[in-house]
């Protein structure tokens, strides 16, 4: 692989002792390293496309938020603490991010890639993409979403607690939590699960979980009431989307997968 000669580095600032060790192995390897706080997205976007890699370091929702400035940049998750960080998406720690430097410097490592979600509302394209998921519903948890499911020539109106749509990867957070299957992180599979779908004399619904090829599109048209606050969602990050009565979403695999990097 390439060998890294320059860094962006997306840091989560409650937990320096990591970003210190990693900037230590980064000058030790002639790493040039450029340090921005995660809340620095239009920094981090500027950044991104000059770099041969972007590491992330904190947790999992660190590397989510980097992930949706990256375009098709090696990233490399470096976990702030695995005693609170699931650390799913990481690859290195502070404990052998010497090693790991050393690795990056000589082009010594592999790329996974992981597909992302690109969507679109009312024919606009939203300003990033998903890693791990999309989430459609209301906005407060005890207002029943109502919205159109549409899959190919399958079309059906349900009411719910929302719905998840979700990558490979997205399928071990909360899709999986909410009953969805998980799926292996290299295949090319959209997954839909419905939350808390309602049931009753007039309400039937079908379309409750499902997993479609890469090549096939999601479509919900929402009926969700204004008052209701209609929001879509992207892997749980503050920005909210409206989707209120008359909204049409659609999503489908991006060109473009997250190059995540591993040993």
């Amino acid at each position: 692989m390439k060998k890294i000669r320059k860094a962006l580095v997306v840091y989560y600032p409650k937990h320096y002792g990591t970003l210190t060790k990693l900037k230590k192995a980064l000058r030790e390897n002639r790493i040039t390293a450029y340090y921005k706080n995660r809340e620095r997205e239009a920094e981090i976007k500027k950044l991104a496309g000059k770099a041969d890699a972007v590491i992330a370091v904190g947790g999992d929702g660190t590397l989510l938020r980097t992930s949706h400035f990256v375009e098709s940049q090696p990233t490399l998750l470096v976990t702030s603490s695995t005693n609170i960080n699931e650390a799913f998406f990481s690859r290195a720690t502070g404990m052998d991010i010497a090693k790991k430097a050393r690795l990056l410097a000589r082009g010594k490592y592999k790329l996974l890639p992981l597909l992302r979600l690109e969507i679109t509302l009312n024919g606009k394209k939203l300003p990033f993409k998903a890693l791990n998921e999309i989430y459609a519903g209301s906005k407060e948890p005890y207002h029943t979403a109502r919205y159109t499911l549409i899959i190919g020539k399958r079309r059906e109106g349900q009411k719910s607690s929302g719905i998840i749509i979700s990558t490979p990867a997205g399928s071990y957070a909360w899709a999986r939590s909410a009953g969805g299957k998980t799926l292996p992180l290299t295949t090319r599979k959209i997954q839909y699960t419905v939350r808390e779908p309602y049931i009753g004399r007039l309400t039937k619904p079908r379309m409750l979980q499902g997993i479609i090829n890469a090549d096939q599109k999601i479509t919900l048209i929402s009926n969700i009431w204004e008052r209701h606050k209609g929001m879509a969602v992207i892997d749980s990050y503050k920005k909210e989307f409206g989707f209120n009565k008359g909204a049409k979403l659609v999503v489908k695999a991006a060109r473009k997968p997250l190059n995540l990097i591993y040993f």
